[in-house]
């Protein structure tokens, strides 16, 4: 009878987070019947696909969890412990967030979702192993070109939208979707979901409250002018990649900043601590998503399992 319970409750945990400090091995074991009481407005979300004209995208989507509603499923104990390790500064959010970036979840807005057209199965999650990653003379080469850039990291909702953001989102936005403009209310809203902002409104005002608690803005200034900002999502162990817009000028266009700002932030994430850097999803032979395979090594999500690819002739798909 002991062994049937402790059989079942196995198979009721749905994943755990284990981290190790120095004197002991700390633990969050989540529960289906924890997930279900949580996750119970969880949906399947259909709209036409982005990547492949006449496909319908499929995503399980829930509400991202705020830090209050995460209390009942991260005990003070582990949080504590987490706090010990990684810093006062760690959330519950970030925490829960790690587990669910390794099941192939992301972020946007205040919504998690994870990709599950069941006639596709093309969007692939992707991350690096910072620590592994060794940049080759092409990126070498990329990081001297673009020494002459400065790096501020924000974590301030003020800093995270601004005029001079506004201005710079409008003119990305124009060169992606040619013959159509956005307001600034809209670049306003638009820079406020992806920086995992609350997007709620006072008059022009954004209400000054952050949804997710570890989203940073990696700011990109050439001679005291922004020219780039990448919204990266930390969480336990990693940082993911959530949006990357930039100045459209012909001056910075050539300096391939777009793939500088992976690199640079794949080695701040190995030398700060971090596993992992996530980078969405990736999608085979996609002119705007094959990128992400050129950075050795990674991992791929295949069937719930994270698969190394060392070098462009290892192959890792059947």
């Amino acid at each position: 009878m002991q062994k049937a319970a402790a059989k079942a409750a196995r198979q009721e945990i749905v994943f755990t987070l284990s981290f190790y400090t120095r004197r002991n091995e700390l633990s969050i074991e989540l529960t289906a019947a924890n997930l279900k009481e949580y996750n119970q407005g969880m949906s399947l979300y259909e709209s036409p696909c982005g990547y492949f004209d006449g496909l319908t995208a499929k995503s399980e989507m829930y509400s991202f969890p705020s830090e209050e509603n995460l209390r009942g499923f991260i005990s003070d104990g582990f949080f504590t412990g987490a706090q010990k390790r990684f810093g006062s500064a760690i959330s519950r959010q970030e925490c829960y967030y790690k587990v669910q970036l390794a099941e192939g979840f992301r972020r946007t807005g205040t919504i998690m979702y994870r990709e599950t057209c069941p006639e596709c199965k093309k969007c692939i999650p992707i991350r690096i192993p910072a620590r592994d990653f060794i940049p080759k003379k092409s990126a070498r080469h990329l990081i001297r070109k673009n020494s002459s850039l400065e790096l501020r990291i924000t974590e301030k909702l003020d800093d995270f939208i601004t005029e001079e953001k506004i201005g710079l989102y409008q003119k990305y936005w124009q060169r992606h979707n040619p013959g159509k403009t956005i307001s600034r209310q809209n670049a306003l809203s638009e820079i406020a979901s992806f920086s995992g902002c609350v997007n709620e409104f006072e008059g022009d005002a954004i209400l000054e409250k952050k949804h997710y608690s570890g989203t940073k803005n990696f700011d990109y200034y050439l001679d005291g002018k922004l020219v780039a900002v990448s919204v990266l999502d930390f969480a336990l162990d990693s940082i993911s990649s959530n949006y990357f817009y930039y100045d459209i000028s012909p001056q910075i266009l050539k300096r391939s900043i777009g793939t500088f700002s992976i690199i640079n932030e794949i080695l701040w994430t190995a030398e700060h601590g971090y596993d992992y850097y996530y980078l969405g999803y990736w999608i085979e032979g996609h002119p705007k998503m094959n990128y992400k395979a050129n950075f050795f090594p990674h991992e791929i999500l295949v069937n719930g399992e994270w698969i190394t690819k060392s070098s462009p002739d290892c192959k890792t798909l059947q």
